[in-house]
């Protein structure tokens, strides 16, 4: 059995080189394509410090985007996306009575962004390893209670129009910047994915850069 065992490990590998050789050769069919991408994501936790010796040690959490995209060549992609997250995390305040005590807190973080990303595909085939740069804008709800109310009004299903009161809290929009190293599939003329790795910056008022580590898979839908 052995032999027998040997060859057909040996016939699938050379089946899989085979297929992967054709791949790589094969010409893509990207240029001057549209394309639709779902991008959810997983971004690693992260600590932030402030002025004054605050912190914000913000738990890892996954969020997810909308893109859209325009190829202009089988190397050359330009996308907008915009996306959400929602987090956990735990805050270190100084006290300003002269005592310096520091204080521990639980809270929850909503962030939305708006990216547009270029996108450099290193191959001209159906497999290629790809770098991507996005620069944009990010709006951070901090959860963090301001001291005022505010009245929000809505279309209620069951009572009509209704005006209530609400807790203002702390909120910014910020710029954000980063890159993305990753791989890209394209299954068919119409369907790829694609899978990478990268940084995500955001210039956050009283305090240096943060980096932040995510992960994305992408499905994407290509049509002219």
């Amino acid at each position: 059995m052995k032999p027998l065992i040997q060859t057909s490990g040996a016939t699938l590998l050379l089946s899989l080189a085979i297929i992967s050789t054709s791949l790589l050769a094969a010409p893509g069919n990207r240029t001057g394509q549209w394309q639709i991408s779902l991008i959810p994501s997983y971004t690693s936790s992260q600590t932030i410090t402030f002025e004054g010796g605050a912190q914000a040690d913000i738990n890892s959490h996954s969020g997810f985007a909308i893109g859209i995209g325009y190829n202009f060549s089988d190397f050359v992609e330009l996308e907008l996306d915009i996306g959400s997250a929602d987090g956990n995390y735990t805050g270190t305040r100084i006290l300003d009575d002269g005592s310096n005590t520091q204080e521990r807190y639980n809270g929850s973080m909503y962030t939305s962004h708006m990216n547009l990303g270029l996108t450099y595909n290193f191959l001209a085939s159906h497999i290629t390893p790809f770098v991507k740069g996005n620069l944009g804008f990010t709006y951070v709800d901090s959860g963090i209670p301001t001291g005022n109310i505010g009245t929000v009004c809505w279309w209620d299903p069951w009572w009509g129009y209704f005006c209530g009161p609400y807790a203002q809290t702390y909120t910014a929009s910020e710029l954000s910047y980063g890159a993305d190293l990753g791989l890209r599939l394209d299954i068919t003329s119409k369907v790829f994915v694609k899978g990478s790795v990268g940084k995500s910056y955001i210039n956050f008022d009283k305090s240096s850069s943060t980096g932040f580590t995510q992960y994305k898979f992408i499905v994407g839908f290509s049509f002219r």
